[in-house]
């Protein structure tokens, strides 16, 4: 419809302007007439180059994203990863076998929509390519939150120096975009924010330190501790008995992370609360700290879909960084989290655990009751400056009681940045 109305616009406008110049004559009208019948040629060969399937033609360079994490190799060809909260700069090669006959610009234009929030971002690069007949174009934008982003569409388009006319191509989306937890946010201990009874966080990463296990009993020796006569079987034997006791399996950490934010959120507003947002990232930053010790780390996300994920050795925590990148998936019931604690621990055989958490989980000193004593730690992620409620101080202590360490941690402040729409896409060269 839109090219019939500007055919019959261009043959009202010649029909005009040579019933001016036949009965009217003139250098005015006749000069006007020689204007439409370039014009009208110009727009013929124009057609003709852009015709026979020889549109604008676009290519991703390969280097084209400048912060794409290198060791993420899984995954299929069209997926790209990239670090929440960088710039992100990506490069295309624009090509029109036509465009030397007619000079002007390359236009390239990405939709992208975010798969847990439904936040849609556009992604445009302009290029002035003259009398060449390609250029490379380069799309910077400010910092993606982190997620999913599934590719909506993807348009490329040639303008002539004129700006006259314009040949386009738009395929259908494919492919998604990560954007992964760098742990460059983790959060980071908060001296002297904890509560009167709690555990000052050490330095170490919670739950790298080594837990010994009970793995039987010994007679009991003049000179060891209290806390190591095992009082069930010195009930039964007669006799004191020592625990004897032993280190879990080394390089061994296993996380569980809690997806239920603040608890006060659901859904697509999930994504938004600054809770889980920290508590990712603390995650994440634990996890790759592991990982660059050696360890073999175990990650579990109690958000119903999401699942589990190993790696072991520095470099390789990709799979754990895609699934805390996807986090939350799916419902999470509020007692979700504590449930996949204890199930997790009972299958570690030992290794360390460490649960990060938001949220005040009195479910969750319950479950800890089940597991031998001093076995998990804990990570609680607190807003700095925020009040402490009542109950998040009587949870610490009973944490405490139970002899699981709680490190009080608080998330960076990073500078805001734009985010979303046009306004969050850079135009150059």
């Amino acid at each position: 419809m839109r090219s019939l109305l500007a055919v019959g616009w261009i043959g009202g406008c010649g029909a005009i302007l040579g019933w001016w110049a036949f009965g009217w004559g003139g250098r005015t009208a006749w000069f006007l007439v020689y204007v439409w019948a370039f014009f009208v040629v110009y727009l013929g060969l124009f057609r003709a180059a852009v015709g026979r399937g020889r549109g604008p033609r676009i290519e991703r360079l390969s280097d084209g994203m400048e912060v794409a994490p290198e060791r993420i190799q899984f995954g299929s060809s069209a997926a790209r990863f990239v670090y929440s909260g960088e710039p992100v700069t990506m490069a295309y090669r624009l090509s029109a076998a036509w465009l030397p006959l007619f000079g002007g610009r390359l236009r390239v234009e990405e939709r992208w929509v975010h798969e847990g929030t439904g936040e849609r971002i556009v992604r445009r690069g302009t290029v002035e390519a003259g009398f060449r007949r390609d250029a490379v174009a380069r799309c910077t934008v400010q910092g993606l939150a982190r997620g999913v982003y599934r590719q909506e569409a993807l348009i490329v388009s040639a303008v002539d120096a004129f700006g006259l006319m314009q040949a386009k191509r738009e395929s259908a989306g494919g492919g998604q975009l990560w954007a992964l937890p760098g742990g460059l946010g983790t959060a980071m201990p908060l001296p002297g924010t904890a509560p009167e009874g709690a555990r000052l966080a050490s330095r170490r990463p919670p739950g790298s330190d080594p837990v010994p296990q009970v793995s039987g009993t010994r007679p009991y020796a003049p000179g060891d501790p209290l806390r190591l006569i095992h009082w069930r079987s010195s009930a039964r034997t007669g006799e004191l008995r020592a625990k004897e006791t032993e280190l879990p399996a080394a390089g061994r950490q296993l996380i569980v992370l809690d997806a239920a934010g603040a608890g006060g959120s659901a859904g697509a507003a999930l994504w938004a609360d600054p809770a889980l947002a920290a508590a990712v990232e603390a995650a994440a930053g634990l996890a790759r700290r592991a990982l660059e010790q050696g360890a073999r780390v175990r990650l579990a996300v109690s958000d119903g879909q999401s699942g589990t994920a190993e790696a072991q050795g520095r470099g390789r925590d990709g799979e754990l960084l895609r699934l805390l990148a996807a986090v939350p998936r799916g419902a999470t019931r509020a007692d979700a989290f504590a449930e996949l604690a204890l199930r997790e621990a009972r299958l570690a055989g030992g290794a360390a655990l460490t649960l990060v958490t938001a949220r005040a989980d009195a479910q969750l000193a319950a479950a800890l009751r089940g597991l031998p004593r001093g076995v998990a730690r804990v990570v609680y992620v607190h807003e700095p400056g925020a009040a402490w409620p009542g109950p998040a101080h009587a949870w610490v202590r009973q944490l405490e009681a139970l002899g699981c360490p709680v490190t009080i941690l608080a998330p960076h402040r990073p500078a805001a940045a734009l985010r979303g729409g046009a306004a969050d896409a850079a135009i150059g060269t």
